[in-house]
């Protein structure tokens, strides 16, 4: 067979075109793995929008929840810097506001799926999926919010990426106020 085996090529070239034919035979399990990976990407959308068990629902909160996990690790030394707990550090702020505006792009899709039906324990309320909307509009506000926040720390000015810092606050506070089950 030759080297070209493990990249789905056969050793054998067109005649004197430099181009290597593919084997029927690899060809077939390439596709059949395509296939596969294309079946599971399905799956998984499909979960979003259809009836789950409690067993993909319960991986859908532990998803959730690890993604506000992850910005609340990103957002208290910025909250504990604006409130004067600990030093300011500019580089650690422009670092976090970056990371809180990726972060925050993908909250949209860690709620979509609808785990109302299903068994499991969560602090999100209905109204998330009841009005989608409003819910929307909460994360837009936060990564408009968080976008800000990334160009407050560019100027390198306390006063500005503190006046930021509290707006970012604010939006994450709404949100709860709204949508999350009060402690």
């Amino acid at each position: 067979m030759g080297p070209y085996l493990n990249k789905g090529l056969s050793h054998k070239r067109y005649a004197g075109r430099g181009k290597y034919r593919t084997n029927s035979k690899e060809t077939g399990l390439m596709n059949r793995g395509k296939l596969i990976v294309l079946g599971a990407l399905l799956a998984v959308a499909g979960a979003a929008g259809a009836q789950m068990s409690d067993e993909q629902a319960e991986r859908a909160v532990e998803t959730r929840q690890s993604l506000l996990q992850v910005m609340v690790w990103n957002y208290g030394p910025m909250g504990a810097m604006a409130r004067g707990r600990i030093d300011f550090d500019t580089d650690r702020v422009k670092t976090n506001a970056e990371r809180l505006v990726a972060l925050s792009k993908m909250m949209s899709d860690a709620f979509a799926a609808d785990t109302r039906s299903n068994d499991v324990d969560t602090e999100a309320l209905d109204v998330i999926w009841e009005q989608p909307d409003d819910f929307a509009a909460k994360i837009e506000a936060t990564i408009e919010a968080s976008n800000a926040l990334v160009a407050a720390a560019a100027t390198g000015d306390e006063g500005v990426m503190t006046q930021a810092i509290g707006r970012v606050g604010s939006t994450c506070g709404s949100c709860h106020d709204d949508f999350r089950l009060d402690d």
